[in-house]
């Protein structure tokens, strides 16, 4: 390549050279996609797109003239307008889970640190209270047996569809037990003892990982609830974030400065589109930060509508489908962030990870009515017959519901061995905090003061946060709970004889009919009878509490553009960064989300801090072999072998 470096034209960078080189072997078509990534001003009237965006995913508008109207213009700021400039080795823009654990880690390692996040410092808090991790030292300390981590790695890899980065599920096998450890390490005992709260079954099976209809999923959650309201939000609510402060604080302490109610503008690059820093507008103005590496921590877009209909197919098909209007992208905002950290991506060159993109827990008011824990006792639907394998648990599964009849009635039945029947269950996420056993005590109390009657009794509602109930109803027989759950006629006769036939198959120990599992066919056989029923809804969809899809990165999380080049200096973990997850979240063990978004923190933090200076390198080399590889396709034979 030293002949192509001395041949660059002055005035053109070495990066506009080089990729050139590889525009011109990808063709008119290719080239114009890519353009259509890099920073630009565009046009207001070019950047009007359709709700879908045609070229959402690639950063830019189909013919590469204009972004897409989710991602507008990219901002620009006047040297004039900062009131400060900080400079820094890392900076990290996001001080939630990921961010968190990357600004402490990195300064561990002696890395000076500067982290953007736009929350105040007295009302930060992070999303989220669930954590599942892999074999952390807290949750073996319950008696648990450590979990085979190859088999982790590779029920992620089967829950994506094998779509997800191979890397990642990796990452998340062998060292989130670590992560989880590290972050815990800082918190006074009392307050672990507090706040923890393990997923595991009062009969030991913590022990085992469990397999149902081809699903594995293995123990290792830990829930952070404040049962006892210390921190005066109300009963149960998260607690998660008293005990990632420390980290906070930690990282304070060696040397990290947070710049609190900060948000990110754009990314600064030089003129190669290598990022250098960022803008942010903070409480004092504008504020410049000059880095040798940028990482991306800002979680995920469900707060931004439009970019939800853009970028997640599936809810916006949904909707379409359904007859729900799209015109106003509000209706579609989650729990989530807003996308600044993809926007900020696709600004500085980077695209978003093609489809299908993963949600979590989205849908539009359909799925099986909950009746304790859903997945261990039999639907039946409004003609009284089972309609599907009501065992299997796969979180955020139940999405085909949107198929059926608007209207639908459908209901949840158990027996008087209801606390039985649960034990054989997975750890799903379905399976929640039924078995943490602060909440579990609750159930098991409401269930046993149970009022039979059409009007139902109170049942702790253990799948959320907080103290609500919810109404369940209960019979001393079959042929009453059918008629408090509104089964008239041949539909009640219906779900009488299937639920007879349903106690046969557990008879025999198999379900010739659906397939449910034969350690969860448990007959319906001894009173009283609890119920719950629902109609079938498609009103609403919703964007769920996070979206689960990001930008481009490689095996290291630097981001990368179209051409496969990399943008040096810039990286991206958490809900930020793709790989992560396809087409739905997925609960091979409950709280998996935060548990990868610590272990990318943890472990993009530890990364860049040794190997900054090797990756930037990298970079150069990468963006050399593909103008190299593009020269060869360029002047290879008619009818060679293909390149």
């Amino acid at each position: 390549m030293e002949e192509i470096k001395q041949e660059m034209p002055q005035g053109v960078s070495r990066r506009s050279f080089l990729k050139g080189a590889v525009l011109t072997s990808l063709g008119a078509a290719a080239a114009s996609m890519i353009a259509g990534c890099a920073p630009q001003q565009s046009s207001s009237a070019a950047t009007e797109t359709n709700a879908g965006g045609e070229a959402a995913g690639s950063g830019a508008s189909a013919d590469g003239s204009a972004n897409p109207s989710w991602l507008g213009e990219r901002p620009t700021v006047e040297e004039s307008e900062v009131v400060n400039t900080v400079d820094t080795e890392l900076l990290v823009i996001g001080g939630g889970e990921s961010g968190v654990c990357a600004a402490r880690r990195a300064a561990e390692l002696g890395m000076k640190v500067v982290v953007m996040e736009k929350q105040a410092d007295e009302t930060w808090a992070p999303i989220g209270c669930d954590v599942g991790t892999v074999n952390s030292s807290f949750y073996l300390g319950t008696g648990a047996e450590p979990v085979d981590e190859m088999q982790v790695l590779n029920e992620w890899q089967l829950r994506t569809y094998c779509r997800s980065m191979p890397s990642v599920a990796k990452m998340y096998a062998t060292r989130s037990g670590e992560a989880y450890d590290w972050v815990c390490s800082l918190a006074p005992a009392d307050e672990l003892e507090e706040y923890q709260v393990y997923y595991s079954f009062p009969n030991g099976r913590n022990k085992i990982a469990v397999n149902h209809s081809g699903y594995t999923s293995f123990p290792g959650t830990v829930s952070h609830r404040d049962f006892n309201n210390k921190l005066g939000n109300g009963e149960n609510q998260p607690a998660w974030g008293p005990i990632l402060r420390y980290s906070i604080d930690k990282s304070i302490d060696l040397g990290a400065e947070w710049l609190w109610g900060t948000t990110a503008i754009v990314l600064i690059q030089d003129e190669d589109g290598n990022v250098t820093g960022a803008y942010g507008d903070g409480p004092d103005g504008i504020v410049q930060v000059n880095a040798k590496a940028v990482l991306l921590a800002c979680g995920d877009f469900s707060g931004n509508g439009e970019m939800v209909l853009a970028l997640n197919d599936e809810v916006r098909q949904m909707a379409e489908t359904s007859d729900i209007d799209t015109s106003d992208p509000s209706g579609f905002m989650g729990m989530g962030q807003d996308g600044m950290g993809q926007k900020l991506a696709c600004w500085a060159g980077g695209v978003m990870e093609p489809g299908p993109r993963a949600a979590m827990n989205f849908g539009n008011g359909m799925g099986a009515p909950g009746l304790t824990a859903i997945g261990n006792y039999p639907v039946f639907g409004p003609d009284g017959k089972r309609f599907y394998n009501d065992a299997q648990l796969q979180f955020g599964g139940q999405g085909f519901f949107a198929r059926r009849a608007r209207g639908e009635m459908m209901c949840t039945i158990a027996d008087g061995k209801w606390e039985q029947n649960i034990m054989n269950q997975g750890y799903e996420h379905n399976m929640s905090s039924t078995t943490c056993a602060r909440e579990w005590d609750l159930v098991k109390q409401d269930l046993a003061n149970y009022i039979t009657g059409p009007d139902g009794f109170e049942v702790y509602g253990f799948t959320g946060y907080g103290m609500n109930k919810s109404k369940m109803y209960a019979a001393e027989t079959l042929d009453e709970l059918a008629d408090i759950l509104g089964y008239e006629g041949e539909a009640k006769q219906g779900l009488l004889d299937e639920i007879a036939h349903y106690n046969e198959m557990c008879a025999a120990g198999k379900d010739t009919d659906w397939g449910r599992d034969a350690d969860l066919m448990n007959p319906l056989d001894t009173p009283p009878f609890f119920g719950v029923s629902s109609t079938a809804d498609k009103n609403r969809v919703a964007s769920g509490m996070v979206q689960m899809s990001g930008v481009l990165v490689n095996d290291n999380l630097q981001v990368r553009r179209a051409d496969d080049s990399i943008i040096k200096g810039l990286y991206a973990c958490g809900n930020t960064a793709g790989g992560r997850y396809s087409v739905q979240y997925h609960t091979l063990m409950a709280g998996n989300s935060v548990g990868l978004a610590i272990t990318q923190g943890y472990c993009a933090g530890e990364h860049i801090a040794e190997h900054l200076d090797e990756d930037l390198a990298f970079a150069d080399e990468y963006e050399t072999t593909l103008a190299e590889l593009a020269e060869a396709r360029a002047n290879q034979p008619a009818g060679g072998p293909p390149m």
